[in-house]
C-alpha cells in the first residue's frame, strides 16, 4: 500500500471527473496522452502544495468477487512529482502477494514527462521475484512474491501512471472481505472504489475517518457499491507516529455476517494441520524430558521453537487468514511464518495435555471491529488461563524470555475455535509486567568521592530490550555503552567493574552489574555538602532518554505515539553519608497521575543509627499504561517530563554538625 494524501483544492477533483473515464464494469483505460498531460498541469506546482511531496490526481479500484469468493482488482493510479523526495518516493512501486491464491499483472506504468512526452515502462523495468526480507534471510520460499516497477527518468514535474490487475482465489470458501484506504500521507485530489458482487452476498460495509459519497444499485442479480471521497485531510508525518492504517480514511466491506463464522473457518484451515508426526513427539519428549510442571513444559517447548525454528516475517495485511504448513513440515524446514510457528506450537502443546488455539492479531495498528475482516497482521497462541481466560504466547519474538506475550493486553483478539468466538479485547496488560528494575547503592566520602554499584533488569518489554541491545552489541560493546552511562552522571567517572549475563540464556534474566568511582563529586563548601544522588540522574535506566527526550519535542500530536506494549520503570538509590553530617535540604518530591501517565519521585533521610552516617534514599516510579500515547496523554507526558526535569535539577544539601 502507498501511502498518498490529497489535494484541497476542489478543483482538481472536477478536472479529474472530467478526463478519468469510469471504470463501470471494465477494464480501465490508460489516459489519452494529451488529457494525461493537462491533468499532470492542472495538478498545479510545488508552490500550490508547499508541504507536499508529490499529488496524486486520481487513485480508482474496481473490484469483482463471485459466489465463491474469488476476486479481480484493477487499480489505476496518477500521481505528479513536486520535490526531489516526491521523485524518489514514487521513483518505484511494489506489490506483495502469495502465489498460492493469486497474481498480478502490470496492465500500464509509464512516465508522463513535464514537456508532454511520456516514457514508458519497459518489461525489464517490471521484476517479480522473492521479496528482499526473504532473501536477506538466505530461505527459500518460492510463493512469496513481490512485483517491482521502476520508472525511468522520473523528474520532478513529471507525474506516473499505472494500472495493475490482481486475481485472488477464495481466501474464505463463499465469503468476500475487503478494507481500501482513501487517505494517505501525501495530497490525493480523489479516490473511488466500486464493487461488484451478487446480490445474494450484500455487502456489510463501514467507512473509518472521512466523509465518502456512497451509491449502489442492482440491476440482473448483480449488486454495485461505489465510495468516493475528495478533498480528504492530509496526514501529516509526526516521528514515533503509530501506523497511518489505523486512522486514515478507510472502506472496510465483507459479507461474512459475524466474528464467530471467521474463527471457526480460521479453525478448520489450521486444526488439521497440528499432526504430531513421530518427529513431533520426538522432540516434544526431549525438550520437556525431567519436567514435572505444566509451566515448566510450556516454558520449554516456547524456548526451543524461538531457538530452533526461524521467524520468516512477511509483511502481508492478511497474513494470519493464509493457510498455514503442517508442523512436520515447519519442524523439517526449521522456519517459517507466523502461522506456522503457531501451528507447531499448537500441536507440541497438545502432546503435553495443553489445549492451544491459534489466534489472529495485530500488534502494529488497532483493529475495526464493527466489520468482521481477514485483515490480520500476525497469528500467535492461546492456551486457557487459570482463571478461564486465554494466555497468549507468541512464538515469533525470538529474544523474549516472556512466556506469555505483554504487548497483546488491550488489543483486540480473534481466537480460533471449533465453535467460534466473537473477536474481544485481551485484558489489559499493566506498566510493571513490562517494566525495569534499576538499583544504585553508593558511598559518598568526606573528601567528597563517592563510589557505587548498580543493578540493572526488569520483566517483560523492558528485559527484552536490554537482551536485545546485549545480543546486539556484545559484551565489549556493552561495556562501552556502560561506560558512557557513568560518564553522564559525572565527567570524570570512572567504570570499575562490568558484567552481563548471556543473552543466549532465555531462563537467566538479562541483568546488567557495574561499579563506578568518582572523585571530588561532591561540592563542599563548608560546613556544607552538596550533590545529586547518581541513580537520579537517570543515566543508569535505558529508556527515558527516549520517551522523555526524542518523542517529547513537538508542542502537541494530532495522532498517537506508537509503543506496542505499556511500560514501566522502578528506579532505587541510596547514598551512604559520611559520619558527622545531617541533612539540611533534599530536592523535590514529584506525584503525578494524568491518564495513563504516572510519575513518582521521592526522596528520604535515613539517621544513622549507632554512629556513622546516615542515609539518602531516592526512588523514582514511572508508569506508562497504554500501548500506545493518545495526544490527550502525550500532554501529561509533557507535563511528567517537565515536572522530572525540575526535581531532577535538586541536589542533596548536608551540613557538619557543630561539636
Amino acid at each position: 500500500m502507498r501511502y498518498t494524501a490529497r489535494s484541497s483544492t476542489g478543483l482538481l477533483v472536477a478536472v479529474a471527473l472530467i478526463l478519468v473515464p469510469s471504470l463501470c464494469h471494465a477494464v480501465p483505460e490508460p489516459l489519452d496522452l494529451a488529457d494525461a498531460v493537462e491533468l499532470s498541469r492542472s495538478l498545479g506546482e510545488p508552490s500550490d502544495h508547499p508541504d507536499a511531496n508529490s499529488i496524486t490526481g486520481f487513485d480508482r479500484n474496481y473490484i469483482e468477487f463471485d459466489e465463491e469468493g474469488a476476486y479481480e482488482e484493477y487499480g489505476h493510479s496518477f500521481t505528479k512529482v513536486l520535490t526531489e523526495e516526491g521523485r524518489d518516493d514514487n521513483g518505484s512501486v511494489s506489490f506483495t502477494y502469495h502465489r498460492r491464491y493469486g497474481s498480478i499483472d502490470i496492465v500500464l506504468a509509464r512516465v508522463i514527462k513535464a514537456d508532454g512526452t511520456e516514457i514508458p515502462v519497459g518489461e525489464d523495468l517490471i521484476t517479480d521475484g522473492t521479496p528482499p526480507a526473504v532473501s536477506a534471510m538466505n530461505i527459500y520460499e518460492s510463493d512469496f512474491r513481490e512485483i517491482s516497477i521502476v520508472f525511468p527518468g522520473l523528474e520532478v514535474g513529471d507525474a506516473i501512471e499505472y494500472i495493475v490487475h490482481q486475481t485472488y482465489e477464495p481466501l474464505i470458501d463463499n465469503g468476500f472481505t475487503g478494507m481500501y484506504f482513501l487517505q494517505y500521507t501525501e495530497p490525493i485530489a480523489e479516490s473511488v472504489v466500486t464493487i461488484v458482487g451478487p446480490e445474494s452476498m450484500p455487502l456489510k460495509h463501514a467507512v473509518k475517518d472521512v466523509d465518502a459519497e456512497f451509491s449502489e444499485s442492482t440491476d440482473g442479480g448483480v449488486t454495485t457499491y461505489t465510495w468516493r471521497t475528495s478533498d480528504v485531510p492530509k496526514i501529516e508525518r509526526e516521528m514515533a507516529m503509530a501506523s497511518p492504517a489505523q486512522f486514515a480514511g478507510r472502506l472496510i466491506v465483507s459479507t461474512v455476517h459475524t466474528w464467530e463464522e471467521l474463527s471457526r473457518y480460521m479453525w478448520k484451515m489450521t486444526d488439521d494441520k497440528c499432526v504430531a508426526t513421530d518427529s513431533v513427539k520426538d522432540v516434544v519428549a526431549e525438550v520437556t524430558e525431567g519436567l514435572t510442571t505444566t509451566e515448566d513444559k510450556i516454558r520449554a517447548i516456547h524456548y526451543w521453537i524461538l531457538e530452533n525454528v526461524r521467524y520468516l516475517g512477511i509483511a502481508m495485511d492478511r497474513g494470519a487468514f493464509l493457510e498455514p504448513h503442517f508442523a512436520e513440515y515447519t519442524l523439517e524446514k526449521e522456519y517459517g511464518v507466523c502461522r506456522d510457528k503457531s501451528v507447531l506450537m499448537i500441536t507440541m502443546l497438545k502432546e503435553i495435555g495443553v489445549p492451544a488455539w491459534i489466534v489472529a492479531i495485530n500488534p502494529n495498528r488497532r483493529t475495526d471491529p464493527e466489520i468482521p475482516t481477514l485483515y490480520f497482521e500476525h497469528g500467535i497462541v492461546a492456551i486457557e488461563g487459570p482463571d478461564g481466560d486465554y494466555l497468549y504466547i507468541d512464538p515469533t519474538i525470538e529474544e523474549t524470555r516472556e512466556v506469555y506475550a505483554g504487548y497483546v493486553g488491550g488489543r483486540y483478539v480473534m481466537v480460533a475455535t471449533e465453535e467460534g468466538e466473537d473477536i474481544r479485547r485481551a485484558p489489559h496488560v499493566p506498566a510493571t509486567a513490562n517494566s525495569g528494575d534499576i538499583t544504585d547503592s553508593s558511598v559518598l566520602s568526606e573528601d567528597g568521592s563517592i563510589e557505587g554499584s548498580v543493578t540493572i533488569t526488569g520483566n517483560g518489554f523492558y528485559e527484552l530490550i536490554l537482551r536485545t541491545v546485549n545480543k546486539n552489541m556484545g559484551a565489549e560493546q556493552f561495556e562501552m555503552r556502560a561506560e558512557e552511562m557513568v560518564q553522564n552522571v559525572y565527567p570524570g567517572a570512572e567504570l570499575t567493574e562490568f558484567s552481563v549475563t548471556d543473552p543466549e540464556d532465555l531462563y537467566t534474566p538479562t541483568t546488567v552489574e557495574l561499579s563506578y568511582s568518582i572523585d571530588d563529586y561532591a561540592l563542599k563548601a563548608d560546613p556544607y555538602v552538596l550533590f545529586k544522588l547518581p541513580g537520579a540522574t537517570g543515566s543508569f535506566e535505558l529508556l527515558s532518554g527516549f520517551l522523555f527526550g526524542q518523542i517529547t519535542g513537538l508542542a502537541e500530536r494530532r495522532y498517537p505515539v506508537a509503543l506496542g506494549v505499556t511500560l514501566g520503570v522502578d528506579e532505587k538509590a541510596e547514598v551512604e553519608l559520611p559520619a558527622g553530617y545531617i541533612v539540611e535540604n533534599l530536592p523535590d518530591a514529584v506525584d503525578f497521575e494524568g491518564g495513563a501517565i504516572s510519575l513518582s519521585m521521592s526522596y528520604e533521610y535515613v539517621p544513622p543509627e549507632d554512629g556513622g552516617g546516615g542515609l539518602v534514599r531516592y526512588n523514582r516510579k514511572f508508569g506508562l499504561n497504554s500501548f500506545e500515547i493518545s495526544p490527550e496523554d502525550y500532554l501529561h507526558l509533557k507535563e511528567a517530563v517537565r515536572l522530572a526535569g525540575r526535581s531532577a535539577k535538586g541536589e542533596v544539601i548536608l551540613k557538619r554538625e557543630e561539636g
